[in-house]
């Protein structure tokens, strides 16, 4: 699934204010290669992990994305 840079600025926007989390944070720790450090401050150890381990394995990850659910959570993060 890829996203325009006009579709992934509206997701960053409306995920900020939807979560409280500044999402420009997370997009620099990922590209600094921090982003584990600021998951593991953001969430509990335990979510930590889960997600960790579903965004390690490439198939985990689609299958994530490809329910209903996640699905539905993009559309709403891709409306103004």
């Amino acid at each position: 699934m890829n996203f325009s840079e006009e579709q992934m600025n509206r997701i960053m926007k409306n995920a900020s204010k939807k979560s409280g989390m500044d999402m420009n944070k997370v997009k620099n720790a990922a590209e600094q290669g921090k982003l584990d450090d600021f998951i593991g401050r953001q969430l509990s150890p335990e979510a930590s992990k889960k997600l960790k381990s579903v965004l390690s394995d490439k198939s985990s990850a689609e299958k994530l994305l490809s329910t209903p659910e996640a699905k539905e959570l993009l559309k709403n993060l891709l409306k103004e």
